[in-house]
């Protein structure tokens, strides 16, 4: 098999709970396409929960409520909660104002915590109320959002590994950022770039949420950065995870406010 189909069913493996049954190689080329994946795995776990999402508002009775809240169980789902447990594992050890050091330790212990437990309520209530008045304003923000969110928050995942240190020399996430360089990242982010122009030109509507979406997530990815550098002296799986769910959030505050300037 291709090694680049090695590397995308990889990252199916990995970071989500679709079901690949191959033992795949973990060499250079097959982790470093597992990474560059990431993004269009988000997407496409997002097109997955757009069709559920589809069908109940089109075919049944349920609320927008009712909709919004099964479309973010249904991406929770679909990850396996893979990110969640690093939201809740990195806000006990960013809560906890303790040393580096023990933060890290305080990463690595398997029970969750009280921060890390109303941390992740805060989250999920926020993601829901954001996603379900979306919904409410504009079905068509909400496809944006249910498969263009995921892409943009993952992708600042691409640019950590390359542009942030690592905080331990060890684990998956050490295992991934050997194989990345920035050229990998820079040709990758040329290209998603000349995607998106693609589609505004297609699509004069996108162009909005676009430069807003992914604006908001260069901003984060500095802002990240350097709370991550200064907060746990570099990245692990669970500070990424974290990235992931809280640009999520973030993301669909930003497209919340971004359809008000909208839909009138």
């Amino acid at each position: 098999m291709n090694k680049r189909w090695q590397g995308i069913l990889l990252a199916i493996q990995f970071f989500s709970v679709l079901p690949i049954r191959r033992e795949i190689p973990m060499n250079t080329t097959q982790l470093r396409g597992a990474i560059l994946f990431l993004p269009w795995l988000g997407s496409l776990l997002g097109s997955l929960t757009l069709l559920i999402s589809y069908l109940l508002v089109n075919y049944t009775t349920m609320s927008m409520a009712g909709v919004a809240a099964i479309s973010l169980v249904t991406m929770i789902v679909w990850t396996g909660g893979i990110h969640l447990d690093g939201w809740m594992d990195t806000s006990d050890a960013f809560f906890s104002y303790q040393p580096t050091a023990d933060r890290l330790k305080i990463m690595d212990d398997p029970r969750t915590g009280a921060f890390g437990v109303i941390s992740v309520i805060v989250l999920l209530v926020l993601r829901f109320i954001f996603m379900m008045e979306v919904l409410n304003l504009s079905f068509f923000y909400f496809v944006i959002g249910i498969i263009g969110i995921p892409f943009v928050a993952r992708m600042k995942i691409l640019a950590h590994f390359v542009w942030t240190p690592l905080a331990k020399r060890e684990g998956l996430s050490f295992l991934f950022s050997r194989s990345m360089q920035a050229n990998h990242i820079i040709t990758s982010f040329v290209c998603m770039m000349i995607i998106g122009i693609v589609l505004t030109s297609i699509w004069s509507s996108l162009l909005l949420p676009i430069i807003l979406l992914f604006g908001c997530s260069i901003a984060m990815f500095f802002l990240g950065r350097y709370v991550i550098r200064q907060s746990f002296g570099g990245i692990t799986g669970d500070v990424l995870g974290a990235v992931v769910e809280g640009g999520e959030a973030v993301l669909w505050i930003v497209l919340w406010i971004c359809t008000l300037f909208v839909i009138v």
